[in-house]
């Protein structure tokens, strides 16, 4: 199931941006590195989820999820297998821990058929994010820990050590939720057999060594403190806890309140069943599975376990922030630890209620009866559940095939495609997380962040790569109902100490343009100076203007200088026209910056064209081309 989705319904990933800093990591090791060069990343390409230390930059999680990708990639020439062997390990760890807490053979293959046949888990074990991975790898380690604990095993002393330790190379806080329970449990139960404590504790810690000198070395080397873990390190308000949180200093920071934690809890505890297979009567089963009376211990360790992980992210600022995807998107997945024991609750309440059914008049006939009738319930209810999710991949699946589409299929030349978001965002990994760089940034395609005015000192950059701009939030005639979107505009870099902008406006025809024509006017701003071209009677509707801006100062009213001005700069070329329904406005931004070897002027061109539209001006500027109404020609003066 996780290979076919892989290849179907998430062949380029949920749409999580997370996605790309997993495989990015993963591809990193590959290359041999640990960090990336900041000063070749900065400022265009840097990775989304990197923080930076001494001039390298890290990415904010553990490697040990992306050490297993890049396994997979080495290995089997894909990363696809890495969450497949997760599914079968998940599964099979299920088995064994149910096995060994309550010793029913029964309520394991029931457990183990659970969990496969849940949303949640079918959806995660097909992603490349870390969440099924540490879900996985604490199930198989609880189980192995728990029977090394009572029967003295060392290879299961040793291997649930291993996958302890393992752990913490992947989510380590869910490790501590999880595992601090695991470990009260095995030594209460060690209590009348002091003498075995030291050896057993002792060879689960030797499986553990390796994987926890790993981490302390991994930390040392990437944020300069062993003890300093990458997603600190990147931003101290990435924390558990209430107040101002934030994910990287240069992103928004986001007010995290008691209140919106238990929004986000209540909310998470509603849309849970919606990702299990059986829905509430799921649910159900794992209340009965918890008040059972035979192996109470055991079940109060699963209880608890549940609670940890629920109450342990219950401070956790992401849990409010993953709010809008609870539903339909990637679910409760910082909980993704407390499913296993759920679910082997649900399993046994089950069991439970067959054996209790064994008593009741005419059994042979209610017992299959009732059974099938609850089988066809929670079929119907999972089934119920599964469309919404399905409908909002394929919405991620129909943007990602329209940003493809825009993109062409092959480059005459090695090219740099710089990304231009409705929202502005220095991580081209955030609004489209398909457009990805290889670390070394020796793809014969990069991607690169749209920076405003800085954006003109690019080319430099990148010598000898052929520019283009994606623009998939440009409307082809805001004026116009259901216009095309998006754009592939290939830009030129434009570079001296005196540059010539010459502009020529069209004033569109009709009444209402015609009314407002005595009013039109053009006009080239750079900062504080503007020079304005009004419309005249005898130009035929045309303006036709040139304007030439220098490093130096200006010699004329025909010229602008940028002696005085900051760059980098937007200049703009722009249009208005009065309308009976307001003003019409078009501007062309040209991004203009100065050498800072030679003071020399660069700009490219052509600039982001921008509408205002009679009658939408609650809309605001819209991105939208401007030609042919108003044409702009950059050239050396």
């Amino acid at each position: 199931m996780s290979l076919v989705l892989q290849a179907t319904l998430y062949r380029d990933g949920s749409g999580d941006a997370d996605e790309a800093a997993y495989v990015l990591q993963a591809r990193m090791l590959l290359d041999g590195h640990l960090t990336l060069d900041a000063a070749t990343m900065e400022p265009f390409f840097r990775p989304w989820l990197t923080g930076e230390h001494d001039g390298r930059l890290f990415t904010k999680y553990l490697p040990g999820w992306p050490a297993l990708l890049a396994a997979s990639q080495a290995v089997f020439g894909t990363m696809a297998v890495a969450p497949a062997l997760v599914a079968a390990g998940w599964v099979a760890g299920t088995y064994r821990l149910a096995r060994e807490l309550l010793d029913d053979a029964a309520s394991a293959v029931l457990a183990a058929a659970l969990l496969a046949g849940s949303p949640l888990v079918v959806v995660h074990t097909a992603l490349p994010l870390a969440y099924a991975c540490g879900a996985a790898t604490l199930t198989l380690a609880s189980a192995a820990l728990l029977r090394g604990a009572r029967t003295g095993a060392r290879r299961s002393l040793l291997g649930g050590g291993a996958g302890a330790g393992f752990a913490l190379l992947l989510r380590p806080f869910d490790a501590v939720l999880v595992l601090t329970g695991v470990v009260v449990f095995a030594l209460a139960r060690l209590r009348r057999q002091p003498r075995a404590i030291p050896a057993r504790v002792g060879w689960a810690v030797l499986g553990a060594a390796p994987f926890v000198a790993v981490l302390l070395v991994f930390c040392w080397l990437v944020t300069g403190s062993a003890l300093r873990m990458p997603l600190s390190a990147s931003d101290p308000l990435d924390r558990f806890g209430f107040g101002p949180r934030r994910i990287l200093p240069s992103e928004p920071t986001f007010a995290f309140t008691r209140h919106l934690a238990l929004r986000a809890l209540q909310q998470t505890c509603t849309a849970a069943p919606g990702w299990l297979f059986g829905g509430v009567v799921v649910v159900a089963l794992a209340a009965v599975g918890a008040v059972a009376a035979r192996r109470r211990a055991q079940r109060l360790l699963l209880v608890a376990t549940v609670a940890a992980v629920v109450g342990g992210y219950l401070f956790w600022w992401g849990s409010a922030f993953a709010m809008p995807g609870l539903r339909d998107g990637l679910g409760p997945h910082y909980h993704l630890a407390a499913l296993t024991p759920i679910l082997i609750l649900a399993a046994d309440g089950a069991r439970r209620l067959w054996s209790a059914a064994a008593a009741l008049p005419r059994a042979t006939v209610l017992r299959p009866t009732a059974a099938g009738v609850v089988v066809v319930t929670m079929v119907l209810l999972t089934a119920s559940a599964v469309p919404g999710k399905v409908d909002g991949q394929r919405w991620v699946n129909d943007h990602n095939a329209f940003l493809a589409a825009l993109l062409p299929d092959r480059y005459p030349a090695p090219a740099v495609v710089v990304v231009t978001p409705q929202v502005p965002s220095r991580y081209t990994q955030v609004p489209y997380q398909t457009l990805r760089n290889r670390p070394d940034l020796h793809g014969r395609v990069l991607y690169a962040a749209d920076l405003g005015p800085a954006t003109a000192t690019l080319p430099d950059r990148v010598p000898g790569r052929a520019l283009y701009r994606l623009r998939p939030d440009e409307i082809a005639d805001p004026a116009a109902p259901a216009s095309f979107y998006g754009s592939f505009t290939a830009l030129r870099q434009v570079g001296g100490e005196r540059i010539r902008v010459h502009l020529v406006a069209r004033l569109p025809a009709g009444p209402a343009a015609a009314a407002g024509a005595a009013g039109a006017a053009a006009y080239v701003r750079l900062g504080a100076q503007t020079r304005i071209f009004p419309a005249t009677p005898a130009a035929a509707s045309v303006i036709d203007a040139t304007v030439v801006v220098t490093s130096g100062e200006p010699a004329g009213a025909g010229e602008i200088g940028v002696g005085a001005a900051t760059l980098p700069e937007e200049l703009v070329v722009g249009l208005v026209q009065p309308t009976a329904a307001g003003p019409a406005r078009w501007e062309e931004r040209i991004p203009l910056a100065r050498r800072p070897t030679t003071g020399a002027l660069t700009l490219l061109t052509p600039g982001l064209g921008w509408r205002q539209v009679p009658g939408r001006a609650a809309a605001g500027w819209l991105p939208a081309p401007v030609r042919p109404t108003l044409a702009v020609a950059v050239g050396l003066d």
